[in-house]
This record gives C-alpha cells, sequence and structure tokens, in this order.
C-alpha cells in the first residue's frame, strides 16, 4: 500500500504533541530505542505518530517496521520457541483473536500491562475488545487499539442502477433478494467469499447469535442452532447465485475495483482499504449496517482490530510502555487512525468525539463513523481460546465442502464438531 500524504490534521496533531494526561505522569523519560513490529494500516498509523512522539520524548528513538500479517507472526513465534532476545522487537502487533494462543503457548511472553499502571485506562475502552486481552490474573496483556465493528460497505451507483433501496435490506434475506436482483439487472455479484482462508461475514453471523467458534466456557460451538443456521445462510447465498468465489482477499478487492461486486462485509478498516485502492470510486460508495436474521435482531459483530504488546525479553519496557500508551490511550491519536485509515477506536473517549459524526466526502458525505459507533456499543463480547486458528481452519473446510461440495451442512458441521473436539478436548456446547 503507498504511503497517504500526512493530512492537516496530522500536523496539527503533531504541533500539539499529541498530549495525553496519563504519560505527562510517567517516570523520568527514557533514554531508548525500540522497534515495533506490525502490518498494513496499522503499520501506516504507527508510522505516522512516530513523529508527535518523539517531540514529546525526544531521547527515545521509535523504529516501525512494516511486514505482512504473516511475517510478523511468524517470525513472533519462532523468536518466542527460541527464547533469543536479538530476533524479537519491543512491541508487536496483535490481534485478540490471537492473544490466548500465545498466552497458552508462551505464557511469559508478553508483559502483563496491570503491572506497570495500565489498569487505570482499563475502564476507558469497550468491554469487547477489553475483555479477551484479560489473563487469568484479571491483568491486561496489551495496549487495546482499534476495533472492526462491521458494516456492508456498497457501490450506491450500482445499486441505483438495480433498483435497490438499501433501506429496504432489514435481514439477511433480504440481502439475498437484493443480491439477485443485482446480478439480473446489471449482472454485477453482491459480494465476494473467501474460500481458502478466512470467511469472515460467517463469523459475523455467529457473533449476530451473540456465539462464535466456541461458547464463553470454551465449549465448541459446532452442533448449536446458530452454527447450522448461521451455514444455512452463507449456503442460501451461494445458491442464489450472488458470491464471488475467491481465493484472497487481494482478488475479492480487485473484484470491487472493477465493478464485478456490488457490496463487502468487512470490519470499520476496509474504509482505509477502499480509499487507498480504488480512489477513482470517490463519492460513489455507502455504508450500512449488516443484516440481521430477523428484523429488529442483532445487527453488530466485530471482525479484526488491533493490539500492541510488548514481549517479555524487551530491553526497553519503559519505552515501549511509553509508545504503547501513546497509541491506544490518546484521543487525538485514535481519533486521527479511525479518520485516517478506518481503524475505528475502541476508547470510549474517541467515539465520542464529534468529529466522527462528521459526512465523508468519499462516501457522498454520509456519516459512516455513526453506524460503526452504534454498533460498536453492541458488539458482543465472544471467547476466542488458544485453539482460534485450529477452529478456524476446521470451520473454513466445512464452508468449503458446503459451498463446492454440495455436502449437507448438518453433514459438515459434525464433521467439524467432532475433529475440534477430539483434537482440541473440549467438550461440545450446550447452546
Amino acid at each position: 500500500m503507498q504511503r497517504i500524504v500526512m493530512p492537516l490534521g496530522m500536523a496539527l496533531l503533531i504541533a500539539l504533541g499529541g498530549c495525553s494526561q496519563e504519560t505527562d505522569q510517567a517516570v523520568d523519560k527514557p533514554s531508548e530505542e525500540i522497534t515495533v513490529w506490525a502490518w498494513n494500516l496499522e503499520a501506516e498509523y504507527l508510522k505516522d505518530i512516530v513523529p508527535a512522539f518523539e517531540e514529546k520524548y525526544p531521547d527515545i528513538k521509535v523504529n516501525v517496521l512494516k511486514l505482512s500479517a504473516d511475517q510478523v507472526y511468524q517470525r513472533l513465534t519462532t523468536g518466542l520457541a527460541a527464547g533469543i532476545e536479538s530476533q524479537l522487537p519491543d512491541l508487536v502487533q496483535v490481534e485478540n483473536q490471537r492473544i490466548d494462543l500465545y498466552m497458552d503457548r508462551f505464557r511469559e511472553s508478553f508483559v502483563d500491562l496491570s503491572e506497570m499502571g495500565f489498569d487505570e485506562h482499563r475502564d476507558k475502552f469497550v468491554e469487547g475488545k477489553i475483555a479477551p486481552l484479560m489473563n487469568e490474573d484479571d491483568g491486561v496483556m496489551a495496549f487495546p487499539r482499534d476495533i472492526g465493528p462491521m458494516a456492508v460497505f456498497y457501490r450506491a451507483d450500482l445499486f441505483e442502477e438495480a433498483g435497490i433501496d438499501p433501506a429496504d435490506i432489514k435481514t439477511w434475506n433480504d440481502y439475498v433478494e437484493a443480491g439477485v436482483t443485482m446480478r439480473e439487472q446489471t449482472g454485477t455479484l453482491m459480494t465476494g467469499i473467501q474460500l481458502n482462508h478466512d470467511t469472515s461475514f460467517y463469523r459475523a453471523m455467529l457473533q449476530q447469535h451473540e456465539l462464535f467458534y466456541f461458547d464463553l466456557e470454551g465449549n465448541v460451538a459446532a452442533n448449536t442452532e446458530a452454527a447450522h443456521r448461521s451455514m444455512e445462510m452463507l449456503k442460501k447465498m451461494d445458491d442464489a447465485g450472488i458470491l464471488l468465489h475467491a481465493a484472497t482477499a487481494e482478488e475479492i478487492n480487485a473484484a470491487i475495483k472493477n465493478d464485478a461486486v456490488a457490496s463487502v462485509i468487512s470490519g470499520s478498516w476496509q474504509k482505509g482499504i477502499i480509499e487507498a485502492q480504488m480512489p477513482e470510486q470517490e463519492g460513489l460508495w455507502r455504508v450500512m449496517k449488516m443484516p440481521a436474521f430477523v428484523e429488529d435482531g442483532l445487527t453488530a459483530a466485530n471482525d479484526g482490530g488491533s493490539n500492541l504488546a510488548i514481549t517479555s525479553v524487551s530491553s526497553n519496557k519503559e519505552a515501549a510502555y511509553l509508545f504503547g500508551e501513546f497509541a491506544s490511550v490518546d484521543v487525538e491519536n485514535q481519533l486521527y487512525g479511525a479518520m485516517e485509515y478506518g481503524a475505528y477506536p475502541a476508547l470510549i473517549d474517541a467515539i465520542e468525539r464529534p468529529e466522527l459524526d462528521e459526512g465523508i466526502p468519499f462516501y457522498g458525505g454520509q456519516k459512516i463513523f455513526s453506524i460503526f459507533a452504534e454498533e460498536a456499543v453492541d458488539l458482543p463480547v465472544v471467547n476466542f481460546t488458544s485453539d482460534f486458528l485450529r477452529a478456524r481452519e476446521t470451520y473454513n473446510d466445512a464452508i468449503g465442502r458446503v459451498v463446492l461440495q454440495d455436502v449437507p451442512v448438518e453433514e459438515a458441521l459434525e464433521t467439524a464438531a467432532n475433529r475440534l473436539e477430539a483434537s482440541t478436548g473440549r467438550g461440545a456446547s450446550n447452546e
């Protein structure tokens, strides 16, 4: 992704020094050099706030290394297993769903931020964000950065051409019917599905039932009514011929850019991707809430969102703490990340800022952040568990069998349940 030129708002942020009352009250300013590993839009955000941080702490130098997500996790896991300090950064981007995995395999791998004073900030973040970051001792294991409240990003011009009023789309059944109309009237598919890696809007459907791959007790939820109902809806979408089958997210984004797909179901961070990769489509995009399973049902779900964790082997923990706090707790920084990259803040004070209630020109002046704000307060709390990756692969295999091989939903999910229960030693959910 190309580097985005720093806007006026960022210049003001730097002029103000991104000041936060909390960091002003920290101990004597250390003299250190720290390294941060991050990917995609989060890496760009962190690079952008470095000048303001280094102005505030001139004796600390911050190096942000932008890698792919796979590279970050591969290097982190290898370095933790080896226990070699030189192979690890001071701060590293980790998603909520990966925290439990690292806590299970490397219990001492990350610093407990509560022991460094972060408890004073705990109640400043939405519950759906902070809860997965807690360890068994009620300590916070990573700085909460952003969340990914999900919505439907759609092309208003294609909807108008097809004669579809987005206000009429209340349920998933409505979305399917609109997708059929879209295909028949324009030849454009309604949305894309990534089949070989991560079908995020299936997880969204589970969350709309206040469930996930596992229930809150950590039991396998593959044989629950929610899992079956969600998979049946996904199959209905595919049977209706409204889904683009894709291997990667990049393939879906290319289809969106080429007018082959009319909408994308994604987290708020999709804003930054659309604006960076499809600047010629400015003014054509709009956002609406995700459909629910029943009218007036739960529409909220979360996809992604970053955290920053301090590695236990870091020799610069104090400096790393100051930068992590600066990136997560400072309201101006969180606001900037939202406006520039769509990284919707988990920080409540930032969510309530009036700037997030303004119209966005790229989206025809629509107040898209108001939609994300409504969804953010309703995000369900889920249990990712340390077996998230195994579960994701197992569920995605079930989706592939249903969509590509026409295996009955009941059979695919029964197989998924048996595999997960056997491989993890977890019981079946009673939900």
